[in-house]
């Protein structure tokens, strides 16, 4: 008698992801379940979430011009995004802040991908800056753990392109870059507003973004989670995070049991459970703590 071995589907193939983002590692802090959850359900983008990403788009244009030329296709986004991260890294050098800027890395095999707020120049060090919105005034640690685990994450990867211990080969091992095409449509749009000849590949405006990346400066390990009020869109106040490389790579491991299929997503602690109150999926996708709560 035969047995057939039948293969354990992993947790990236459950969610549908090849990477898994830094936010959600970090989220992972928050609530584990809700993480989980916001994939399970395919939950749409809540009023907050949608006033947070208009934030970022107005502080985005500030510093650069997004590129006009719209993406009809996956490698035209893929494209766009390392265009763009050119675009605003080369505003380093000239304005001394850069904004908005895609990062890639590696954990235990897993690639992680993250958006950093921005990199800010002070005393001839790149800083790191993560921008949330919020609508209160009190910042506990509660609240913040999750923002600095993020924050420290992307220190970790950014420092790691610009040592180039990953760079594009990584990246062209995953998503084979040199085999993408871009649409017609869009590759005609790049010729109209002058985009040079050489760059009309995803391989190799992937190459000159890694290239970059690896040109940046000493990165400090003074990090800054900057708040800005959801509603009025003023500022909140400033959190300064010291780069814990130990701390990190603890949070590390005990992330990754989730992702290694190790255990199931933990709910929050039940001292917690003030969280579920503000949960969207409390006392429906998600009664761990709604009887008595």
């Amino acid at each position: 008698m035969t047995t057939q071995n039948t293969r354990k589907e992993t947790v990236l193939e459950r969610l549908h992801k090849k990477s898994i983002s830094a936010k959600d590692i970090a989220n992972q802090f928050w609530c584990e379940k809700q993480m989980e959850l916001n994939y399970v359900s395919q939950a749409t983008p809540t009023a907050a979430m949608n006033r947070g990403s208009a934030i970022h788009a107005q502080l985005q244009v500030q510093v650069y011009k997004p590129l006009s030329v719209e993406p009809v296709s996956w490698p035209d986004r893929m494209y766009k995004q390392a265009y763009e991260n050119i675009l605003s890294l080369n505003t380093l050098a000239q304005e001394r802040m850069a904004r908005e800027i895609k990062i890639y890395g590696s954990i235990n095999g897993y690639t992680v991908a993250g958006q950093i707020d921005e990199i800010r120049m002070a005393d001839g060090k790149a800083v790191i800056v993560e921008t949330k919105t919020t609508t209160s005034s009190k910042f506990t640690p509660e609240y913040t753990r999750p923002h600095g685990v993020q924050i420290m994450l992307y220190r970790k990867m950014l420092q790691e392109l610009v040592d180039g211990s990953y760079g594009y080969r990584n990246l062209d091992a995953l998503y084979r870059m040199q085999s993408m095409r871009l649409s017609e449509g869009f590759a005609a749009g790049l010729r109209e507003i002058g985009v040079k000849e050489e760059l009309m590949t995803v391989g190799a405006v992937y190459t000159r973004m890694f290239a970059a990346m690896a040109s940046l400066p000493q990165l400090s390990d003074a990090l800054v989670l900057h708040y800005v009020n959801r509603k009025s869109g003023e500022d909140a106040g400033d959190i300064t995070v010291d780069y814990d490389r130990e701390k990190l790579g603890k949070d590390i491991t005990y992330a990754l049991g989730y992702w290694n299929g190790e255990r199931e997503a933990s709910p929050v602690a039940e001292s917690d459970r003030w969280k579920c109150n503000i949960c969207r999926f409390y006392g429906k996708q998600c009664t761990v703590w709604y009887q008595g709560a």
